[in-house]
């Protein structure tokens, strides 16, 4: 039996090896400009094993992509099941707090979002159908459910997620600059902290009771 287990968990890390190099290159270079030869030398296997785990550049795309989704798609769906019978804005704001940090620890997810979303196509639409849909159409319900409360900024629904990922997102991705410019890193706990509440702040408005005791 442990025979049996030693090639199996050989084969597991070498396909987790080969994810984590390709997430580094198609985050870098996007689909066109990726490499499945940089991809295996990144991972220390043969090229042939790329074809054997994956099938293709596009299986190895679309596993990425399904790897990572499904990182953030388990955590608010976690999120939700805990909060169960919580009002709709605490809900929301819960959300969109985990979607902050998650962004900080997963700057390449951004990345290779931005590669897909910005030109169409049909990987676009393969995300669009597969992981980006369920997701907005849960947080721009929750939105229109805060905006009746007066709780959330009014605006199209739709339009705020995406001025909510771009104020969530963008920092991270930009986190060399930053540094360069503020001398601080966005990528510490601290720094992390402070975003989440200058972008909550930026979107969730006091119950109106609250302002009118003001």
């Amino acid at each position: 039996m442990a025979r049996k287990r030693r090639p199996q968990r050989r084969a597991m890390e070498a396909r987790d090896r080969i994810l984590k190099a390709a997430i580094e290159e198609f985050a870098e270079h996007g689909f066109s400009g990726t490499s499945m030869r940089v991809v295996a030398t990144k991972a220390k296997v043969q090229h042939p094993a790329l074809t054997y785990y994956f099938q293709s550049k596009e299986g190895l795309w679309r596993a990425v992509m399904a790897v990572l989704n499904e990182r953030f798609t388990s955590m608010y769906r976690a999120r939700l099941q805990g909060l169960r019978g919580v009002d709709s804005t605490t809900t929301l704001r819960l959300i969109m707090e985990d979607f902050i940090r998650f962004s900080a620890e997963n700057p390449r997810f951004h990345r290779l979002m931005d590669h897909e979303a910005g030109k169409g196509g049909e990987r676009m639409t393969w995300l669009v159908d597969n992981f980006v849909g369920d997701s907005l159409k849960m947080l721009t319900g929750l939105i229109r459910a805060a905006q009746k409360e007066g709780r959330f900024v009014e605006g199209d629904a739709h339009h705020l997620v995406y001025l909510f990922i771009g104020a969530a997102t963008r920092i991270f991705m930009l986190a060399a600059e930053v540094k360069r410019i503020s001398g601080r890193s966005p990528i510490t706990p601290n720094y992390i902290d402070e975003h989440v509440e200058l972008c909550l702040r930026l979107f969730f408005r006091d119950k109106p009771e609250s302002r009118a005791k003001r």
